[in-house]
């Protein structure tokens, strides 16, 4: 995976993933190898990491093969609703003030 640095142009090749926790919030980001900015990937809290878990299970029970068209239209409604709650997490909790802290 090729990621391109917001702050210095640069190309992250295998970005490193971290994580840093707020309570029950976990943030999971990385850093420019280059400038050392921090890049937020995305944020989960408990309920959110369980759905993501749910997901996962769906998806390796569809790889198996033999799981009904309803039962993919569920695993795909679920994996939308993990991502928007994911996003929502990462507007309310920003993790920029956790990073101050380290």
């Amino acid at each position: 995976m090729e990621i391109i640095c917001d702050k210095c142009g640069e190309t992250v090749l295998s970005p490193e993933w971290k994580m840093i926790r707020d309570g029950d919030i976990e943030h999971t980001y990385f850093t420019c190898d280059a400038c050392g900015a921090a890049h937020p990937v995305c944020a989960t809290d408990g309920s959110l990491r369980r759905d993501i878990g749910k997901y996962r299970h769906m998806a390796a029970r569809i790889r198996k093969g033999n799981c009904t068209e309803s039962f993919h239209r569920r695993a795909q409604e679920l994996k939308e609703a993990n991502i928007r709650r994911s996003r929502e997490l990462t507007r309310q909790h920003p993790m920029a003030p956790l990073l101050l802290q380290e």
